[in-house]
């Protein structure tokens, strides 16, 4: 939960491309997504204009990293508290049966000359044919 001058990303999940759910397993050579449950405080997002979602996927099993940056420069400030998903794609998946996935992130609003900057962490999936 962000405080009012705070940004902050309350969850963070792996989920089958278009999914609603936190995905356990991951198909191969399948598309997926990445999503953020973001929040920015009253305060902060009474001038917010802008944000960046940076989102790692790291094969924990065999080192590769892949990364997409989700850039918005077009939000409407408001004096109300943001709360929001933000939906990150990524291409099909290529990693081995049984490699073990996990999403960091970090994420930053910007208001003007200041910005508040949080992360996140998925729990695990496991690559699957």
């Amino acid at each position: 939960m962000a405080g009012t001058w705070d940004a902050s990303v309350n969850v963070l999940y792996i989920t089958e491309g278009g999914g609603a759910f936190t995905a356990q397993k991951l198909k191969i050579a399948s598309a997926f997504d990445v999503v953020a449950e973001v929040e920015i405080g009253a305060q902060l997002n009474g001038f917010a204009t802008a944000d960046r979602l940076v989102v790692t996927v790291t094969n924990l099993t065999t080192g590769v990293v892949t990364t997409q940056v989700n850039n918005r420069a077009n939000l409407i400030p408001a004096g109300t508290v943001r709360r929001e998903q933000i939906r990150v794609p990524f291409p099909a998946l290529v990693a081995n049966e049984g490699d073990l996935l996990r999403a960091t992130c970090s994420y930053r609003a910007t208001a003007g000359i200041n910005a508040d900057y949080s992360w996140g962490q998925s729990e695990p999936a496991i690559a699957e044919s």
